[in-house]
């Protein structure tokens, strides 16, 4: 069974004839493959924090589940001390932040792939938008060749808000509705593996879904398990690395949850308050870095269109490029 979502490689529908002249230029550019991972409602805390004792305490975990972010998502933290750069992290800096105003998933999707910090997607009932994506933009770098820009997700509303010229389609039948973040993560490894793609985004879902379900031991047990998926993507991208090229991860969330933990949206403006860690060739490593201003999750599609030389987006609604992470990058 494959799980994915393909673009096709028609041009932007934002490319002006400058524009596609940029693309096709970009398209003898050195090889690059960009792999962008989303956790569906992970809070900083634990990225950055570890274990609530709190939460903890009052969901009856034990005092030895109450561990370091380090022990949490072991991966992450050491893809940031070897090789990976973190923003948004308390003490360092500018937050990062969805721009809003609803902080829910589709919202978050939306400004992500476009890198425009105002979409037509609203709440988790649009139906998508006109706007043009990153996957819309790489996939015109490669006429012909459909499997180079893939999407794989846990959550299948994803699709609405991926492409700006509606739901992307799948290659073959997926069951309905939200599959297993295990079966997604190995969908997503195997074509990773298989085909090197141009551009692969892997959207896991469980942590939020445990979220509203109030459970913060099966939130913890989900985290744990996409950083484990995470440590095997990096090594993938590390072995791409080795042989010339170049590579970039980027992993964040769609919005962050209510101090509350169960929630967030609109009315949780601290749901706003989402993290990143990246890593790759093709980026600069530097541990934790201090943003030189609040950034977005608009501004993470801008940062991926610098590193595959498409051109800017010149919207007024469109994001910036984090500077941060492509200073002194190889």
């Amino acid at each position: 069974m494959t799980g994915c979502l393909l673009a096709t490689s028609k041009p932007s529908v934002n490319a002006s004839q400058s524009g596609r002249r940029e693309l096709a230029a970009s398209a003898n550019a050195p090889g690059i493959t960009l792999v962008l991972v989303t956790l569906d409602g992970v809070r900083w805390h634990e990225v950055f924090e570890g274990v609530d004792a709190e939460l903890a305490r009052t969901h009856g975990l034990s005092p030895s589940e109450v561990v370091s972010a380090e022990a949490l998502t072991p991966s992450l933290h050491q893809i940031l001390a070897t090789h990976g750069v973190a923003l948004g992290a308390p003490g360092h800096g500018a937050p990062i932040r969805a721009s809003g105003p609803n902080f829910v998933s589709l919202p978050g999707y939306a400004e992500l792939l476009s890198g425009r910090r105002v979409t037509g997607c609203r709440d988790n009932q649009c139906t998508g938008g006109a706007e043009s994506t990153i996957i819309d933009e790489l996939a015109a770098l490669s006429p012909g060749e459909p499997g180079q820009v893939v999407a794989f997700t846990s959550w299948p509303d994803i699709a609405k808000v991926a492409s700006g010229r509606g739901p992307l389609q799948e290659p073959a039948p997926r069951p309905r509705g939200f599959r297993a973040d295990a079966l997604t993560a190995d969908l997503a490894l195997d074509y990773l593996r298989l085909h090197s793609p141009r551009f692969l985004f892997l959207g896991l879902g469980e942590p939020d879904e445990f979220g509203h379900q109030n459970d913060y031991a099966g939130y913890l047990r989900a985290v744990r398990a996409a950083d484990r998926r995470i440590a095997e993507i990096d090594a993938e991208l590390q072995r791409l690395a080795a042989r010339g090229q170049r590579t970039a991860l980027f992993v964040t969330a769609d919005h962050g949850r209510a101090d509350s933990f169960v929630e967030h949206g609109a009315q949780f403006p601290e749901s706003a308050r989402v993290w990143l860690i990246a890593a790759g060739s093709a980026l600069s490593s530097r541990g934790f870095v201090a943003a030189p201003r609040e950034r977005h999750l608009a501004d993470l599609a801008p940062t991926l269109r610098a590193l595959a030389g498409l051109p800017r987006d010149t919207d007024s609604r469109a994001g910036n490029p984090l500077s941060e992470l492509l200073a002194d990058a190889r």
